[in-house]
């Protein structure tokens, strides 16, 4: 895996590194808005997918537009001619048999995921979804592969969700059954992302302009800025 990562080095900024690189069993990746979470959420599953052959990976978010056009179409388009997409499964096969299935998760629609298996779980937008979603997800990480169970999640202050993903991942206050050594959080920020800086030049003035608890959660990542809704 980290030969892969070093491959993809030229497309990732450090603290993408990192997030490639974590072996905690739950890893968080973002804080502000523009740290290139979307972007190396699809890099980690490809990776995963070509580096454990058979693996079952799951890309979950809470609609399906945006699900098509924030992940599905750029992954379709960046594993052509090394994967085949199903339209009707809604998921890329690879060569070796891996799996990237791609899901929403609407109010109300836990059942559709109970009695499934994945090896790698991925939450886009994490503060969309309560805990209990959270938990229903993570049970789905089971199977009789060796390849190590994990959950990545990207997220940004705000939304639903706030509360426990501020308490896992950025206070670390941990209940009965969990483990700080499972939780691992990589904060970033716009700065974090050269690509977007030199794409969109006027995007951290446009973030300098916003109300101030929502720039200091979008343009900072500051957790204590929001409270959630």
């Amino acid at each position: 895996m980290d030969k892969l990562i070093t491959f993809h080095t030229g497309d990732l900024n450090p603290k993408q590194v990192a997030f490639c690189r974590s072996r905690a069993a739950f890893t968080a990746y973002g804080g502000a808005r523009g740290g290139g979470k979307t972007h190396v959420l699809r890099i980690k599953a490809v990776l995963g997918a070509l580096y454990y052959p058979g693996i079952r990976i799951l890309i979950v978010r809470r609609e399906y537009p945006e699900l098509e056009q924030s992940i599905i179409l750029p992954m379709k388009k960046m594993t052509r001619g090394f994967a085949d997409y199903n339209g009707s499964a809604r998921s890329l096969t690879f060569a070796g048999g891996s799996i990237i299935k791609f899901g929403h998760y609407g109010t109300g629609e836990s059942g559709e995921y109970q009695g499934q298996e994945y090896d790698w779980i991925f939450l886009e937008e994490a503060t969309q979804f309560t805990e209990s979603e959270f938990r229903t997800l993570g049970a789905c990480l089971r199977g009789t592969s060796p390849v190590p169970r994990r959950m990545y999640l990207t997220c940004n202050p705000g939304g639903v969700g706030h509360g426990w993903v501020k308490r896992l991942f950025v206070d670390k206050i941990y209940r009965p059954g969990e483990r700080e050594e499972d939780h691992c959080f990589i904060p970033a920020t716009v700065e974090d992302n050269p690509a977007l800086l030199k794409g969109s030049p006027g995007y951290t003035a446009m973030l300098d302009l916003l109300p101030e608890d929502t720039r200091r959660a979008w343009r900072y990542g500051d957790w204590n800025a929001l409270s959630g809704v």
